[in-house]
């Protein structure tokens, strides 16, 4: 799926698909080159403290199926930032529908 697509549904501001060491590969929206970039480590930056979060949950209940993670969600008021794999995205609550976003990121991101 190419960025464009995640673009078009309803409430995508940006979408960006960065590389295991945060560096920008791709991005589409209306964020500036450089906030593109730095949503990219942000979110390279949050997937891994999210995974080891995931482990020690996995550890501490004893209860499986938590690692790996597929994703993670940050939602503001107003905004959203969600990612999955090495896709991350930003969208308006009001506007767009969280499960087809986070479906759109998963899809895209085991192309």
């Amino acid at each position: 799926m190419s960025l464009r697509k995640i673009l078009v549904l309803d409430g995508v501001t940006a979408v960006c698909r960065f590389r295991d060491d945060g560096m920008l590969m791709e991005a589409e929206g209306v964020l500036s080159q450089d906030l593109m970039e730095r949503l990219a480590k942000f979110a390279q930056w949050y997937r891994r403290m999210v995974s080891g979060n995931t482990d020690l949950l996995s550890l501490f209940t004893q209860m499986r199926g938590w690692s790996p993670s597929q994703g993670w969600i940050v939602q503001g008021g107003a905004m959203t930032v969600c990612s999955s794999g090495n896709m991350v995205c930003l969208f308006e609550n009001a506007q767009g529908s969280l499960n087809e976003v986070m479906q759109a990121l998963r899809d895209a991101a085991h192309e």
